[in-house]
């Protein structure tokens, strides 16, 4: 039988939000944003487990706190090597199939994650990401395996601090993109700033029931009512990851050229 999990990577040196993982959602609650990552996943019928993976680092023993009093399968790894940590994880769990979740992504779907998972298992695919949904409740999908290979072969520093861009790159692996259509595509449900986690509190106090995930299409009938909710963190860049050089440089030629920046276009 193929042991599927869900492996949630968190740490609390966030720079922008200091300990966001831990911080109550909503403001007045008891259950804190990373509870929600959880509950969210435990609820997926196609996992078999939830662990989380944080690091070594003194600042994080309030996370191994956290999951020995919550009762949550956990392991403590590297803190820059993310992709060791994610191969220790699995191979100490003994998984077979990967869930790549985060601790700050609190409106990810179960039925997001069942389909990925079926979706992977169904085309005997090494990867599986799906697309057009909001940011921060899109999912990774990958094999032990695939793990195993980038592990070894990967030696770029981003490779390492993001787990997956080996594997979306390299040409060994088969991969699937499994595609949505999403009518809140733009809005913000990661928790990295501020106001995300302003955001992130308003729709959890309006719309979040024990037991429930707040879905995409309570969000969205919540902003046909209310669509300033919107504008409260549309200001906030993501920091993006490439996976090579020349998909950055032409990243940059196109924004440069969006702005008139013709001189230094021709230059890059």
């Amino acid at each position: 039988m193929v042991k599927v999990g869900a492996i949630i990577q968190v740490r609390l040196g966030s720079e922008r939000l200091p300990g966001k993982a831990l911080l109550p959602l909503p403001f007045s609650g008891n259950t804190s944003l990373l509870e929600h990552v959880v509950a969210n996943a435990q609820s997926a019928s196609s996992l078999q487990q939830t662990i989380i993976a944080t690091t070594t680092r003194s600042t994080d023993d309030v996370i191994e706190t956290f999951c020995n009093e919550k009762a949550i399968p956990y392991l403590r790894g590297a803190a820059d090597d993310v992709l060791e940590r994610f191969l220790q994880t699995a191979r100490t769990y003994e998984l077979d199939v990967i869930v790549r979740l985060t601790g700050d992504n609190p409106f990810v779907m179960p039925e997001t994650i069942d389909q990925a998972v079926n979706r992977l298992l169904e085309t005997a695919s090494d990867y599986i990401i799906s697309t057009g949904l909001p940011l921060g409740t899109n999912v990774e999908v990958f094999t032990r395996e695939a793990l195993e290979t980038a592990a070894k072969e990967a030696t770029e520093a981003a490779d390492r601090e993001h787990v997956t861009p080996y594997i979306r790159r390299a040409a060994s692996f088969k991969r699937q993109v499994l595609p949505y259509t999403s009518p809140i595509e733009a809005l913000r449900l990661t928790v990295d700033y501020p106001t995300d986690y302003a955001l992130a509190s308003l729709i959890i106090e309006r719309l979040w029931k024990t037991g429930q995930p707040v879905t995409h299409e309570l969000i969205a009938a919540l902003l046909q009512e209310h669509p300033w909710l919107q504008e409260i963190n549309a200001a906030n860049s993501q920091r993006q990851v490439f996976n090579s050089e020349e998909e950055e440089m032409a990243a940059a030629r196109k924004l440069l050229q969006s702005g008139g920046f013709t001189r230094a276009l021709r230059k890059l």
